[in-house]
This record gives structure tokens, sequence and C-alpha cells, in this order.
């Protein structure tokens, strides 16, 4: 179980892991059961990021550095997905095109506009919910829009046929195990009010579910780049939420 955590942080993240000694197909599909908790140690990190940043400048100029530092830290791997998706879907009307779009490593005008809309929007919710010490929100959000995310590969199917990085990832998995693995987010949501953890849940599963119709009818399941484009829209749903909460 070390091993494959520490394999996920390696394909998650540009931390640094050891090489896994029985690397095979399968433990990669393992490390997706370790989204919600790459995305507690993301967000933790990413806090402290913010926390360092604050002790110098104002709350606008510590969230950009660390919204810059989850770039780096990530590879830009989920704002990658949320790009190149609306480049596909917005690019082409045939199934076949759609697919071809979002594995083109050039960025489009459709990923272009999607990724500028995200990245203001998140920086700018951030900005308020940090102001006044709102600091969970960045450990909730990371590690619940991972978790929600993963709802698409129980509900759908994987359409990529071509060998690609994500496959051994994003094969489906069983409600059980999804919900397993939300278990480590736990401890993070005792410490959210009620009905704030409510609305939290009630819009992520929103967001996830309109995704999930929406793939089923325009590629009929889901890619690796979807599931980026998920935790992303997830994500910033969390903020939006819990800031029209308070």
């Amino acid at each position: 179980m070390i091993r494959d955590f520490l394999l996920a942080v390696g394909f998650f993240t540009r931390i640094p892991v050891p090489d896994h000694p029985n690397y095979s197909e399968q433990a990669m599909n393992n490390t997706s059961y370790y989204f919600p908790l790459i995305g507690l140690l993301v967000g933790a990190l990413n806090l402290l990021v913010f926390w360092l940043s604050a002790q110098l400048f104002s709350v606008s100029i510590a969230v950009v550095l660390s919204l810059g530092f989850s770039f780096l830290l990530t590879g830009g791997f989920h704002e990658d997905g949320w790009a190149d998706t609306f480049d596909g879907l917005g690019g082409a009307f045939e199934r076949s095109r759609k697919l071809e779009i979002m594995t083109d490593s050039r960025l489009g005008t459709y990923g272009s506009l999607a990724l500028f809309f995200i990245l203001g929007v998140k920086a700018l919710a951030l900005i308020e919910l940090l102001s006044v010490n709102v600091l969970l929100v960045v450990l909730v959000a990371h590690g619940l829009s991972r978790w929600i995310a993963m709802l698409t590969m129980v509900f759908c199917d994987y359409v990529r046929v071509e060998p690609n990085k994500a496959k051994p990832v994003a094969q489906k998995i069983s409600v059980f195990k999804w919900f397993l693995s939300g278990l480590v987010l736990v401890p993070a949501f005792l410490f959210v009010h009620f009905a704030i953890f409510g609305t939290l849940i009630v819009a992520s599963l929103a967001v996830c579910f309109i995704w999930i119709l929406i793939l089923k009818k325009q590629l009929g399941g889901y890619t690796g780049d979807t599931l980026g484009a998920i935790q992303q829209s997830v994500e910033v749903a969390i903020y939006l939420s819990w800031l029209a909460c308070i």
C-alpha cells in the first residue's frame, strides 16, 4: 500500500519518489484509490505556501503564489485536462475527432478561454475565502474534488482505445472502493459546519453528474483529460458554494 501510494504521488505530482519494485499496470490502477489522499497532500502544501506568503504579502498575492506553486507541484495535470476537454468538446462534432483533438498537445481557443476562466474564478474565490480566514477550504476542496471526480469511474466507461499514460489509472472502480477511498477525508469534514458540508456535497455531486451526462452523450464515456476537467469543476464549485454560504 505504501509503495502504491508513493507511485500515486509520483504520477499525480512532481514530488520525487522511489521506484516501485513491483511496477505493473495493476499497481498503476491501484493509484486511483489514493486520489483523495493526494488531494489532501496537495492542499496541505498549497496551504503552507499561502500561509508563508501571507506573512510578507497581501492575501491576493499570497493566493496567486500558492496557485503558482500548485501548478509546479502537479505539473498542471488537472488544468491540462480541463483545457484539453474544452478543446475537444468544442472543436468538433464527431466523437472520434473530439478524442483526436484532446490528444493534441497544442492549446486551442476553447481550451485557452476555459483555462483563463477557471483560473480567474478560482483565484477570486480563494482571495475572498482566505481573506476571512477560511483556511480549511483549501484542504477540503482538493480532497473532496478528487474523490467526487472518481464517481465518473464508477458510472462511466473508459473510452480511449489507443495506448496512453492515463489508461491504467482510469479503469472502472466499484462504489464500495470509491467509498473506502474517501474515508481519509473524514477528519477534515469534521471541522466543517454541517450546513456548509451539506451544500458542498450537493453542489459537488450536481457538477459531477452533469459532466457524466455530457460525457456519455458527447464521447460515450470518460478519458483521463475529462477526469481532470471534472476535478477542476468540482473544486471551483466547492469554493463558490462555501463562499455563498458565508
